[in-house]
């Protein structure tokens, strides 16, 4: 079973003859090291390329900076075009010396990934200012999960089936390479968050209170989908008698931003044009994740199609925050510079009330941007008073937004 990414594989066939780095960054185990083999795969019939995979014990005598500038010019001509291509570069001591020693060279072009964001921007940012871009792997789509789903042998799920299924287990590929039984997906579920947290947060932050930050963790992620303070949680935690300052808890809401786990929104003013400082809403950066954490709920189904919705509009390219004029919030202002759209999403629209409340969150609008209502309801017509409505699941697999409701 195997999924070829086209669209990252065109982003990084642009960089690839630009003066810059290439930086491929996301949340683990969202297929950055099959997309990287890949691209290495693709570029051997036209130039040489050196493929280091740091998580492959093939590489563990790359440890060092000179190690790796060793590795690639004992296996290319340095006078030739080359491709470096490095997988999880900072399990390589040194690794920012080696890679702008490389990125100077004529006629070689270095592409690498990590997961951690602070690191990889801090470190480039410091010797290469202004000569790297970056990349975000995201999660499958609805329709790349589909797509992989339907190379299993015996797949029978209909696109319903398909869509719930992609609620339960999200949308890191290995998943579906298991046979999906509940035990099998919880337990591989649960182990993605542990090494998450471990690799990428408690080892390299040397976090010593590991219950706390589990909770403190606990907490934000069965959040989702509602305003969240620091001052919020360390309440909470003096409430479970657990004392913690509130910059402890900013500092592990970072760490786990750094390491794609969550993704802070922060509120708009769309009076007061401006950004709010405080309850941010909190994303996953898969929603299968989540039930690692607190387990799989239907009655979460709100906060987890917001995730999912969040998710398709980052991977999109647009910028997100969450729309507040007094009393009323819109889900999401999304934002690119073609313009803005202001999006709410519902499960169901089964009463006159539910769809009055969904469309008075768009009273303050006093702009033309379009408006656009997502949701699961089937059975309600393409328009509300000017609010375009729109198919959740057509959104997910990849329809523009605020199309046609046709599934």
């Amino acid at each position: 079973m195997q999924l070829l990414r086209e669209h990252y594989l065109d982003r990084l066939r642009q960089f690839l003859d630009a003066p810059v780095i290439t930086a491929v960054t996301g949340i683990r185990r969202a297929g950055k090291s099959v997309l990287l083999r890949q691209f290495a795969d693709a570029l051997r019939s036209e130039r040489q390329v050196v493929y280091v995979d740091k998580e492959s014990l093939e590489f563990e005598p790359v440890r060092t900076a000179r190690d790796l500038i060793d590795h690639v010019n004992s296996t290319t001509h340095r006078n030739e075009p080359r491709v470096v291509i490095v997988d999880e570069v900072q399990e390589i001591d040194g690794w920012e010396r080696a890679i702008a020693s490389l990125n100077g060279e004529h006629k070689t072009q270095v592409v690498l990934s990590g997961s951690n964001a602070r690191l990889l921007s801090a470190e480039l940012a410091t010797l290469i200012a202004g000569r790297y871009v970056t990349l975000r792997v995201f999660p499958l789509t609805l329709r790349e999960f589909g797509e992989l789903y339907r190379q299993r042998p015996n797949a029978s799920l209909d696109d319903a089936g398909l869509f719930h299924l992609y609620l339960r287990v999200g949308g890191l590929p290995g998943v579906l390479h298991t046979d999906l039984s509940d035990p099998v997906v919880d337990q591989m579920l649960g182990d993605m968050v542990n090494t998450i947290a471990i690799r990428d947060v408690i080892r390299r932050h040397r976090i010593r209170d590991v219950a706390l930050f589990e909770a403190i963790t606990r907490f934000a992620v069965d959040s989702v989908g509602s305003p969240v303070s620091a001052k919020r949680i360390a309440d909470f935690m003096k409430s479970q008698r657990r004392t913690t300052a509130v910059d402890t808890v900013l500092n592990y809401l970072a760490h786990l931003g750094d390491a794609f786990l969550l993704e802070a929104v922060p509120r708009f003013d769309l009076r007061g044009r401006k950004l709010l400082q405080v309850n941010h809403k909190y994303f996953l950066g898969d929603v299968g994740l989540r039930n690692g954490i607190v387990g799989y709920r239907e009655s979460d189904i709100g906060g987890v199609l917001e995730n999912l919705v969040f998710l398709e509009l980052r991977r999109r390219g647009y910028t997100v925050t969450v729309g507040i004029a007094g009393k009323h919030e819109i889900d999401f202002v999304a934002e690119k510079r073609s313009g803005r759209c202001y999006v709410q999403v519902a499960y169901l629209l089964e009463s006159r009330a539910t769809i009055a409340r969904e469309l008075n969150a768009f009273d303050a609008v006093r702009d033309a941007y379009p408006r656009v209502l997502l949701s699961l309801d089937p059975h309600q017509p393409a328009d509300f008073e000017g609010v375009r409505h729109q198919s959740l699941t057509t959104f997910l697999r990849g329809a523009p937004l605020g199309a046609s409701t046709a599934t």
